[in-house]
């Protein structure tokens, strides 16, 4: 014998909204940034050719994707502006090296600006914090 819940009733009207899609992918693509930020800094750092000055570029670059994508998961409503801000900054750093990763950054600038500007996400980030 199976017992199911029953459907609706009071756990469906005390849950929160599910993060949207667009912000869940910003959220991901900014914990792979800071994934990739640290492998770098640790390579900077083991290298004999790596420097410390970049070394500390890219742990001050983990340490800001890790922060933006702390404020996207809980919901601040200033979480947007970190994320264009550390987008913007990436897209700028990257035009200095022409090429592939120019296209990265510019597509990370592009993709933050669209999720993080769509209904879904304004209105999840808005900081409503009404249970449906």
């Amino acid at each position: 014998m199976v017992l199911r819940s029953p459907v609706g009733g009071w756990g469906d009207l005390l849950r929160h909204p599910p993060m949207p899609a667009p912000v869940r992918v910003t959220v991901l693509l900014f914990g792979l940034l800071a994934l990739l930020f640290a492998l770098a800094t640790v390579h900077r750092l083991v290298s004999d050719s790596g420097s410390i000055g970049a070394a500390a570029f890219f742990a001050v670059m983990a340490v800001a994707s890790v922060g933006v994508a702390a404020a996207l998961v809980t919901r601040r409503r200033w979480a947007a502006y970190p994320a264009f801000a550390l987008s913007a900054l990436l897209a700028v750093a990257s035009l200095g090296m022409f090429g592939a990763i120019t296209v990265v950054g510019i597509g990370l600038l592009a993709w933050v600006l669209v999720a993080l500007n769509g209904t879904a996400a304004r209105v999840w980030l808005s900081g409503r914090r009404r249970l449906r």
